[in-house]
């Protein structure tokens, strides 16, 4: 003031000058030299400036969850993260250090204000404060005072007349009346009117969006006015960076043509077809720059449509690629395997692969001579209890295949596959296995999100093996099985199948749903020799109660119809029955061990000559199926972007209806607990589930002195487990992927 620079003794000339020139200036660093404040984002933490991070906090009445205001900060305290993921160090291993930066620190401030108006709270007031740890670090604190909450009182959406009926279009809209006005669905409201104008080919299609909000009432009015602007037509399509692929080929992937209206969702529509193709490494499909247009921008055909030239961009990958692969195991001994595949067969982009696989050399077939060394120890001729023993000792492993694609055969959603195989197969101590077949598919987009599958599979082959590596290894525990699985035989199937995926992943499931079906059909019909009808249906549905909280309900069942079980010749194969337990069933029960089961009291040579018997069991199983599944996951402590704590109950069964000896048990439900974690290969899956029942009762079988299954069991209820203590109920279950 005035008064105060009279009271004060006069400076110097030159000093009064350079204090007028810091008092003008809006940077003040040029008076910084001379002990004026610092410069940059936050001067008051600027000493902080570079030191470690050892904690970051909120206080205050915090109206949105904390774990959502750690997701969009940058700030983060220097912890333990092992691979990424995992909260610990090894050895010093896995620990990140994070330094406090003043300009992040002030960007998430603003983030945090961002993050309460996307849950409908304006004004709210941010204060950072950082205190010292220590020499060398300091803790972060955020202090939060959100504002009041604003709702939606008026909604109103002019300008789509003719095009599309405003109230409908409002029906659409994220934001709704009487809710609160949150910014994420403001701006998601433009782009919905947006995008449905770009749908009905308004390509140049913009949106004012006018909004009024008043402090003092709490409330909000929004008003969004599009300018549609022309219809655009397509009058032309250029291409860019192909040598291999035609055009012919090319156009054939797009959802466009000239004379048709250019669509927003046919140009994604178009570009995801190009990726789909493995010759193409790099795709675009967006309207041409000025210079490129057929018809410039600003001659319009008529008064209220224009031509616009879409620009096809691609960079096409290397046509052939070869796979080798050789190594030395103790039970397959010296394997190789080799592929070819041409990403162009015969031009047109369709995909041909060709693989072959040998196994078992050094043991088998023309090169001998390793079995029993400490490379093939598994193979000892000494210890082979019987003549099936050594067939399948001494059998060559080996397998040549070819899969071939035609993509976009009949438009742009339908793909054509064909495939075909002839293949050795062995386990040691198990089964011998030659077959033959092939199968040729239809894959057709029916919708967005919805694919269906109509595939035709013939393969005829045998499988040698003892009766009782039949019932281990097969699940084939009956004569009548055992013979027919001993015969070569045709077993040719049609199926059909449906897929509609709406699910929303990030990285755990939080919304939507997805819908399996699926009908596996075989008869004589189909110069098959097996007789079943399958049918299958298999639905998901999550739903978010509330931040990072999700509760996902599951039901699935199966059947065989009866109608076709009782005919004579009604074989249905082992890889086609139904089976339960594992980390996709009923948690509680290991992987098929839920459902029929037989038990087989087998002899087993021993190294020294000797003979013992063990008992195993096997599931067989089954024609029916059912499973109800409902798991909550919630955050737990841990960052909820990269773990989540779950609780679910699982209830289901598998029965059987031909077998004689199988039991009919009812519903079997386990409880449990488990956690997700976010990995760079997939969510994992761990579940730890109580199951009150015990292993599945069943049949017990016995093993003659030839190897041979026993007509009759030696007991019609057995069960090798008795008197089980609580922890040894409790089975543990591990999984990689979306398993619900």
């Amino acid at each position: 003031m005035p008064s105060s620079v009279r009271n004060r003794a006069p400076l110097p000339a030159a000093l009064a000058r350079a204090a007028a020139l810091c008092a003008v200036l809006a940077g003040a660093s040029a008076c910084a030299g001379n002990g004026g404040a610092a410069a940059g984002p936050l001067p008051q933490f600027a000493q902080y400036e570079g030191r470690e991070v050892t904690d970051v906090s909120f206080e205050g009445e915090l109206v949105v969850p904390e774990d959502s205001l750690r997701s969009v900060i940058t700030t983060r305290a220097s912890g333990c993260k092992l691979f990424g993921f995992l909260p610990f160090c090894l050895f010093g291993l896995g620990r990140e250090t994070y330094k406090l930066d003043l300009a992040v620190l002030q960007r998430d401030v603003a983030r945090i204000q961002l993050a309460h108006r996307d849950a409908g709270y304006y004004g709210s007031r941010v204060l950072p404060v950082v205190d010292e740890e220590g020499s060398d670090a300091v803790a972060v604190l955020f202090r939060v005072e959100p504002g009041d909450l604003v709702t939606l009182t008026s909604l109103q959406v002019v300008g789509t007349e003719g095009i599309e009926d405003p109230q409908r279009m409002e029906e659409r809209l994220p934001l709704k009346e009487n809710q609160p006005f949150r910014r994420m669905a403001f701006l998601a409201s433009v782009d919905t009117v947006r995008n449905r104008l770009l749908d009905r080919g308004h390509a140049y299609a913009q949106v004012l969006r006018n909004y009024e909000i008043d402090t003092i009432a709490d409330v909000a009015r929004v008003t969004l006015e599009a300018a549609p602007g022309p219809v655009v037509t397509i009058d032309s399509i250029r291409f860019i960076g192909n040598y291999r692929l035609g055009q012919r080929t090319l156009r054939k992937q797009l959802g466009l043509q000239e004379g048709r209206r250019l669509r927003a969702v046919d140009l994604v529509r178009s570009q995801r077809n190009l990726f789909d193709l493995e010759l193409v490494q790099f795709a675009a499909v967006e309207v041409a720059p000025e210079h490129l247009q057929l018809t410039p921008d600003s001659l319009e055909l008529d008064r209220d449509s224009i031509g616009s030239t879409v620009l096809v961009r691609v960079v096409e990958a290397a046509r052939y690629a070869v796979d080798l692969a050789v190594g030395v195991g103790t039970r397959d001994c010296g394997r190789a395997q080799v592929s070819h595949l041409d990403r162009n067969f015969l031009g047109g982009a369709r995909r041909l692969e060709i693989s072959g696989l040998i196994a078992k050399l050094g043991v088998a077939g023309p090169v001998e001579g390793m079995e029993g060394t400490f490379l093939c120890d598994a193979f000892d001729p000494d210890l082979a209890f019987n003549e099936t023993d050594s067939l399948i000792a001494d059998a060559l492993n080996y397998r040549l295949a070819f899969n071939f694609l035609q993509p976009r055969l009949f438009g742009t959603q339908t793909s054509v596959v064909l495939g075909g195989f002839y293949e050795r197969i062995s386990e040691l101590n198990l089964y011998l296995r030659d077959d033959f077949g092939g199968e040729l598919g239809v894959v057709r987009q029916i919708q967005n999100n919805t694919l269906g599958s109509l595939t035709f599979n013939v393969q005829r082959g045998r499988t040698r093996a003892s009766d009782y590596f039949f019932c281990i290894a097969y699940e084939v525990c009956t004569p009548e099985d055992i013979a027919t699985l001993e015969r070569t035989r045709w077993s040719n199937a049609l199926t059909l199948g449906v897929v509609r995926s709406r699910t929303r992943v990030d990285p755990f499931p939080r919304a939507g749903y997805q819908v399996r079906g699926q009908v596996d059909y075989a008869s004589s019909a189909l110069g098959s020799q097996d007789d079943y009808l399958r049918l299958y249906l298999d639905g998901i549905r999550h739903q978010e109660l509330r931040e990072n909280t999700v509760l996902s309900v599951r039901l699935m069942g199966g059947t065989f119809l009866t109608g076709l079980l009782g005919n004579e010749g009604g074989y249905i194969p082992p890889e086609r029955r139904f089976y339960g337990g594992g980390p996709s069933g009923v948690r509680g029960f290991r992987f098929n061990e839920l459902g029929p089961t037989v038990y087989v009291s087998r002899p087993v040579r021993k190294p020294d000559g000797g003979i013992e018997v063990q008992t195993v069991s096997s599931s067989t199983g089954g024609t029916r199926t059912v499973l109800g599944t409902a798991e909550l996951t919630f955050p737990l402590m841990l960052p909820p972007e990269k773990f989540r704590a779950a609780v679910f109950v699982d209830a289901g069964q598998v029965w059987a209806t031909q077998n004689e000896f199988a039991t009919r048990p009812g519903i079997r439900i386990t409880p449990g607990v488990g956690g997700r974690f976010a990995s760079p290969v997939g969510p994992i899956r761990v579940d730890v589930a109580y199951n009150p029942y015990g292993a599945e009762r069943g049949p017990l079988f016995g093993i003659n002195e030839r190897g041979e299954l026993l007509p009759e069991p030696l007991d019609l209820d057995f069960s090798e487990e008795q008197g089980r203590g609580f922890f040894r109920r409790l089975v543990l279950q591990f999984s990689v992927g979306q398993t619900l």
